[in-house]
């Protein structure tokens, strides 16, 4: 075996192709075509065992040869799918119940299609003793809005409890993407015997951009045994087809043997999609093998879906409290800047050092707004600090340093020295800089810029990883012809230093506030 770094792991693994596998789990059986065509061009190996007829038999033939009545109305209507639309790109999958009677009973059939390809995927229908439960509503309390973070905490573990109850699975994670790629899981349902798994990341590398981005076409996705053969496609002109849509789609050789080395044999994964994108996920894992029928699967994905507007509802609100809360702070603060300053010369405008009190005043304001250690106010060539600050020598650097290399004009990091070296000298007061640049502007005749910074100190950060997350290489099997990746999963605790606390989401939306109230201040002022 030969070992590959963690970026060839990636690149191999957006080579895998997972959408062009031609291959599907043993637990149904496939019908396709191309886009816009009727006739069947794919069909899986295992097609007798399913219907009776050999995959051999159906190529090349309009679907309606096997089934006269295609399209069947949709359930709870009259109506019929129109017979020219069936076979055209949709955004929705549409589930046909009854719709073969073969070796295995009643068979439903999940017609999808994309840009490329139709399919219809056949597995074995609901069986009766299970319909009530399935087709029941998602219970009421999962549409409970959360305002607190006691509330988020209990909404999140009341939909894990209710998908393990649904499930029959031995653990349910709610698992959250954070903004460097990685996973952490937030919220979990499992039983007494297992070890928790709340709390702990995932490296990106275990779910590759290629993944997600099915991820994102999916609601769901059911592995019901990782010890299962795939089964085969064939075509009628050695085409491949296009498996973006599949709920039955193969699994990759990588996935497979990084359940097995979780230990897990089952798993069923629902999307967390928010305003377009991939938020988290659900994962579900199970000891043994586990096949859950589809509309089990479709009324917990409906129970994600549900929690997803919870999220965003969460979220909104937050802001919302966010933004009303820091009016009054900025109007405080905005105050506090005007009483600290004298009034304009034929020349310049530069900031009051004689008088404490207002000096004083700006100083706590400016350092509430983002709960910061220090800041300083650089006015052209005034330096006024507040606080635990560097001094002017180092936060002319930070100044040079910011006006060559960054363009934005409100930037934040919580790990200064790694992107401004010499911040390694005093990465106890300054592992964190927020910077907020307003600009050049004209005042009577004369060029001035204003820039504000504030400052956290260093705050050594634990973080506990599924595994060592150094350790993530992965060998390739020469024999085996693929990718194996990390087995270890043992919890391995990482402490970092010359970080700072990070700066949120709600700094961020103070800090540019504030900028765009102080442009206006500015530009009321040069305007009179």
């Amino acid at each position: 075996m030969s070992e590959l770094s963690l970026q060839g792991f990636l690149v191999e693994c957006e080579r895998e192709q997972l959408h062009r596998v031609q291959a599907i789990q043993p637990d149904g059986a496939l019908l396709g075509g191309v886009e816009g065509d009727p006739h069947i061009r794919f069909a899986s190996a295992n097609l007798a065992d399913w219907i009776g007829i050999a995959w051999e038999e159906v190529l090349g033939q309009p679907l309606t040869a096997l089934l006269p009545n295609f399209p069947p109305p949709m359930p709870g209507t009259t109506s019929t799918v129109n017979a020219e639309n069936w076979m055209h790109s949709s955004t929705e999958k549409r589930l046909f119940r009854h719709l073969f009677d073969g070796a295995f009973g009643s068979l439903d059939g999940l017609l999808s299609c994309n840009e490329h390809s139709w399919l219809l995927e056949l597995e074995p229908s609901l069986p009766a003793a299970q319909q009530h439960e399935a087709y029941r509503p998602v219970p009421h309390h999962l549409y409970r809005m959360p305002y607190t973070e006691p509330d988020w905490r209990q909404q999140g573990q009341a939909l894990a409890d209710e998908l393990r109850a649904a499930t029959g699975f031995d653990r349910v994670m709610i698992y959250r993407f954070r903004e460097d790629g990685c996973g952490e899981v937030i919220t979990e349902s499992l039983l007494s015997n297992l070890s928790p798994y709340l709390g702990l990341r995932y490296p990106a590398s275990d779910i590759p951009q290629i993944a997600r981005t099915l991820y994102l076409r999916n609601r769901h996705r059911q592995i019901a045994n990782v010890a299962a053969s795939p089964v085969a496609i064939h075509s009628h002109d050695d085409a491949q087809v296009d498996l973006t849509l599949s709920d039955l789609r193969a699994v990759s050789p990588v996935h497979l043997t990084y359940l097995k080395n979780m230990g897990v044999t089952a798993s069923l994964s629902f999307s967390l999609t928010l305003y377009g994108r991939l938020w988290g996920l659900i994962a579900c894992h199970h000891h043994a093998p586990r096949n859950l029928p589809l509309a089990v699967r479709e009324r917990c994905a409906e129970m994600a879906q549900v929690f997803t507007l919870a999220i965003g509802g969460y979220q909104n609100h937050r802001r919302l409290m966010e933004v009303n809360g820091s009016d009054h702070e900025i109007v405080n603060l905005l105050n506090a800047l005007q009483d600290a300053e004298v009034s304009s010369t034929s020349t310049n405008r530069h900031l009051k050092r004689a008088s404490t009190t207002p000096s004083q005043t700006l100083g706590r304001a400016l350092l509430s707004l983002v709960s910061a250690e220090g800041a300083a106010l650089v006015d052209d060539k005034h330096i006024i600090t507040f606080g635990v600050a560097l001094d002017h020598v180092q936060i002319r650097e930070q100044l040079a340093w910011l006006q060559s290399n960054l363009v934005d004009q409100v930037f934040a990091t919580d790990a200064l020295s790694t992107l401004f070296p010499p911040a390694v000298e005093y990465a106890d007061r300054a592992s964190g800089l927020l910077a907020v640049r307003v600009g050049r502007f004209t005042h009577v005749g004369a060029q001035s810029e204003r820039t504000f910074l504030w400052w956290r100190p260093e705050q050594p950060r634990t973080v506990y990883w599924a595994g060592d997350p150094r350790k993530d290489v992965v060998s390739f099997d020469a024999e085996m012809q693929h990718l194996t990746p990390r087995s270890s999963f043992e919890r391995w605790i990482e402490t970092s230093s010359r970080h700072s606390e990070p700066w949120s989401d709600s700094d961020l939306l103070r800090a540019k506030k504030f900028r765009n109230l102080v442009l206006r201040a500015v530009n009321a002022e040069v305007l009179q």
